[in-house]
């Protein structure tokens, strides 16, 4: 198998991980599943082109502002179309329609034409024998940058025990003193602007359109599945093990990789219904 096929596995690894954690987060603290979350993929991307790709803004700097804008949506609708319904069903009937809302306006905005973004890590990377993409590395290293600070900041920091103890105990927490609907509010604005953050690193490598989101969050719906509702560990090794079988499978015989990615899926859920570490109910 060619490394640069590894890379590539990589590389949509990454991208499934990063979306995954945000629906995983949102998912612990409100117990509900953001369909829109894909969107807000999209949007993140879009964000990039414009800033980097129109306006020259530094590629850093505008993955930056990706996820600010983003997260700061994500905040918004949180606090004044989430939080107001309450209901985990009617919310997760909303994030559909909401979906649609935004692609309709990206498309007003942008038009419905594919945006190219120019890569900020031009060249190759030469070991021994072995090419490989900058950009795609460079992706893959952003990625676990992000996912090992994101893993930093929940297990180190306040904020991160407050967002622990929100998902696991929400009533004993808030008599500790923990406020969970405003920390709801935040872990909203963290996951929209991880997304955020997915569509603005893979922008330079795939065109962006207003209907790239939604292929993604079944993707990372997929991984979430695999892993465990509300493990943010199973989401890693979910989106893990989807990147790597679907690229590598694609290589050998093509299209069918998707079936025999949901197969996996199937599979591995009549073995471990929760998940492989989901924890079962009794």
């Amino acid at each position: 198998m060619p490394p640069a096929i590894l890379i590539d596995s990589l590389v949509a690894s990454s991208t499934f991980i990063l979306v995954a954690l945000g629906l995983v987060l949102l998912f612990s603290i409100m117990g509900i599943l953001n369909f829109a979350h894909g969107q807000f993929y999209m949007m993140g991307a879009y964000v990039v082109y414009y800033a980097f790709q129109q306006t020259g803004i530094n590629f850093f700097v505008s993955l930056v502002a990706a996820a600010v804008v983003i997260g700061l949506l994500g905040l918004v609708l949180e606090k004044y179309i989430m939080r107001p319904i309450g209901q985990p069903m009617q919310i997760v009937v909303v994030t559909v329609g909401l979906s649609s809302v935004f692609e309709g306006v990206i498309t007003l905005i942008a038009g419905p034409a594919p945006k190219s973004v120019n890569t900020s890590f031009p060249g190759t990377f030469t070991l021994g024998n072995i090419s490989l993409s900058n950009e795609r590395v460079a992706t893959v290293v952003i990625a676990v940058i992000l996912i090992a600070a994101l893993w930093l900041f929940i297990q180190k920091t306040k904020f991160g025990l407050a967002m622990r103890a929100s998902a696991q105990q929400p009533t004993a927490a808030g008599l500790f003193g923990i406020h969970v609907a405003r920390t709801a509010s935040i872990v909203m604005g963290i996951g929209c602007g991880l997304a955020a953050l997915a569509g603005g690193i893979m922008a330079p490598l795939f065109y962006v359109d207003p209907w790239i989101g939604g292929p993604q969050v079944v993707w990372a719906l997929m991984a979430i599945v695999i892993g465990g509702m509300g493990s943010l560990g199973g989401a890693v090794i979910g989106g893990l093990i989807l990147g790597i079988t679907s690229s590598i499978v694609a290589y050998y015989i093509g299209f069918w990789s998707q079936l025999l990615s949901f197969g996996l899926v199937i599979a591995i859920l009549l073995i471990r219904p929760e998940g492989l570490f989901g924890i079962a109910e009794k």
